[in-house]
């Protein structure tokens, strides 16, 4: 086991508010003189230190699953906010941000009323799609 890891850890533990019973046993183990030690002592302090080593790994692990579950909200938060900003650019682009947003929920769930195969999506998606082209042209 790396002499350093342990040194380091010791100090650590000596830093904690609340060590465990276990990190407490360690440490006072640790601190006999190796000339000192009984072979029981350091067989038992060679266990404390295999298990203090192994809730090190542990914590590392939960740190790093911890992180990409983050990761992995933070990115869907990021796509949700752009979506929204996207939508919401559709409204300036219609002129209808500054109507009053009931009324505007009211149109969109009366065209959510509307059937998915109605000829009207259509219409409303060449209407839209010529209005996005003509912007994009003019920034062009």
């Amino acid at each position: 086991m790396s002499e350093q890891w342990l040194v380091n850890r010791v100090q650590y533990i000596k830093g904690l508010k609340n060590p465990s019973a276990t990190q407490k046993t360690l440490v006072e183990l640790y601190e006999i003189p190796e000339g000192q030690r009984t072979p029981t002592n350091t067989k038992h302090l060679t266990t404390l230190i295999k298990a203090e080593r192994a809730a090190d790994k542990a914590a590392s692990a939960q740190r790093a699953a911890k992180k990409v579950l983050t990761e992995d909200q933070a990115k869907k938060r990021k796509e949700r906010t752009n979506k929204l900003v996207q939508l919401g650019a559709l409204f300036e682009v219609a002129g209808l941000d500054n109507h009053n947003p009931a009324a505007l929920l009211g149109v969109l769930l009366k065209a959510a009323e509307v059937s998915t195969d109605d000829q009207k999506w259509d219409i409303w998606a060449d209407q839209g799609q010529m209005v996005l082209n003509q912007r994009k042209n003019a920034r062009s």
